[in-house]
């Protein structure tokens, strides 16, 4: 084999890398100076894409979006593997953090689900009884979930609806993205723009909630922090409004009253497809669990 040539799958090397598989056209696998290198290389270019990703999504809202259709890609982690990193992130603190319930920390989704769960917290065998719909089948079902519900004190449905959540925001995100063809028709944005545009704003929104659960755990350890993690309330919430202003402005490019407009709009959109995303999610839950 030729030494131009790459020793994984024998086409021409032109460069340090392999331009046909990837691989690295280093002089040899057997010494150590080799294995360090591919060590360092490994963490420094995928950490300082991580990181690189993580600043400008938090520093520079939109900025993301209007580098990954410039074709200004390589720089960063796809906008789905971000998405997916942070939701994992995210949905797995919250579980694993009993003294902060995950579901308070999604913006409107206590608020949607609070009248089910103080209504139905502690049901008894006669309030199963009460349930009365039009359709039968779904009647005895709904029933027969009320049951088991009582029987284990609603563990079941909690377990199946935390389960659930996830899933559930692989749907309304596309929704979201619906919402903003009318708003921006006329504008030459296509629908997979809407699309990469929420999944970059949610990411950030989780990032910006795995930062409060956080500071909320440590002051749980560390009462003497309690003050500072109700600021952090507050400010996690206003910083995720400016954010999505933000990331609109620098985007799609618009001044700031045709925007703020528009923000209501999705804001209001926001909510009703929360409530109606989560009333699904509890039927779904209670049907299932």
């Amino acid at each position: 084999m030729s030494s131009n040539a790459c020793g994984n799958c024998d086409a021409p090397l032109t460069g340090p890398y392999c331009a046909q598989c990837g691989q690295r056209a280093h002089g040899g696998a057997r010494s150590l100076g080799a294995l360090l290198h591919d060590g360092w290389d490994l963490v420094a270019h995928v950490d300082r894409r991580f990181w690189f990703t993580l600043w400008t999504l938090l520093a520079k809202p939109g900025q993301l979006t209007v580098d990954y259709f410039a074709d200004r890609r390589a720089r960063y982690i796809s906008p789905m593997r971000l998405y997916f990193a942070l939701s994992i992130a995210f949905f797995a603190l919250a579980a694993a953090n009993s003294n902060l319930p995950w579901k308070n920390a999604v913006p409107g989704l206590a608020s949607a689900a609070a009248a089910d769960t103080r209504a139905d917290s502690n049901p008894s065998a006669n309030d199963c009884e009460r349930i009365e719909l039009r359709w039968p089948w779904l009647q005895v079902r709904l029933r027969s979930a009320c049951e088991r519900q009582v029987a284990d004190n609603g563990k079941s449905m909690a377990h199946a609806f935390g389960s659930y959540i996830p899933k559930m925001m692989f749907v309304f995100l596309p929704l979201m993205a619906l919402v903003m063809l009318p708003l921006y028709r006329g504008s030459h944005h296509y629908y997979v723009e809407h699309l990469v545009f929420f999944l970059h704003t949610h990411a950030a929104l989780f990032l910006v909630m795995i930062g409060d659960m956080l500071l909320g755990m440590m002051a749980h350890w560390l009462p003497a922090l309690s003050a500072i993690a109700s600021v952090g309330d507050f400010t996690a919430a206003g910083y995720a409004v400016w954010f999505v202003y933000r990331a609109m402005r620098r985007y799609y490019g618009e001044s700031r009253a045709p925007t703020l407009a528009k923000l209501a709009v999705i804001g209001i959109a926001y909510q009703l497809f929360l409530v109606i995303m989560v009333a699904a999610t509890l039927l779904l839950s209670a049907l299932t669990a």
